[in-house]
């Protein structure tokens, strides 16, 4: 049995490999939505392909592929990826989101990378490996081409860019992870739709327009 990823019309995307995930990750380009196809003519899509969190990682990339997606700013940005944060949301311009990230609170960024961690460690321990490097391969190949600004020579939109693909990726590690605890999920509908949440800084959660 063998497996490749393909777009919609069924074209193939890469070559043939002995699993599904190995073919996600075998797959050079991402037209979406990707599935993949076995030679025995079944079909699956990306949630399928994941298992347990695939459907939540596939609903972002929908999404992010949409470009419709209208969220709830405030209420969104206090449900952070290291859990509540109470403090009045700041929305800022792209210039003042880059300023921002030099005063983001450092005890509450290392609980981020905690989290981040602690929830790859559990996928990883579920014997999960190769669904979770086919879920980040597909979710940085299709977030980096809607995510990559238009001018090369825009400094600042390339910092948001490269903070919101971070952001997507730990999304992708946390759905995978987290069962009914899903703790970047607020994040990333946040940034499908077009923001750039940064965090705690000097008393305020900082939130930009990307």
């Amino acid at each position: 049995m063998s497996w490749k990823a393909v777009d919609a019309g069924g074209g193939d995307l890469g070559p043939a490999r002995p699993t599904a995930a190995a073919a996600l990750c075998a797959a050079a380009v991402v037209a979406w939505p990707v599935g993949v196809a076995a030679d025995d003519g079944r079909r699956l899509d990306l949630a399928a392909v994941l298992g347990a969190g695939g459907r939540r990682v596939q609903d972002l990339l929908d999404a992010l592929s949409d470009g419709d997606t209208e969220v709830d700013v405030e209420s969104l940005a206090r449900l952070t990826p290291a859990g509540p944060v109470d403090l009045p949301v700041d929305v800022v311009a792209l210039p003042g989101g880059v300023a921002a990230t030099a005063d983001v609170d450092p005890v509450w960024l290392a609980e981020v990378e905690r989290r981040r961690a602690t929830l790859r460690d559990s996928v990883l321990a579920a014997g999960r490996t190769e669904e979770l490097e086919a879920a980040l391969h597909v979710a940085m190949l299709v977030a980096t081409e809607r995510l990559d600004p238009t001018d090369d020579a825009d400094v600042d939109a390339h910092v948001a860019s490269g903070a919101r693909l971070w952001l997507l990726a730990g999304a992708v590690v946390s759905a995978l992870g987290g069962a009914d605890s899903d703790p970047f999920a607020a994040w990333a509908w946040l940034v499908v739709a077009g923001w750039w949440p940064i965090g705690p800084c000097r008393g305020r959660l900082v939130v930009s327009a990307a």
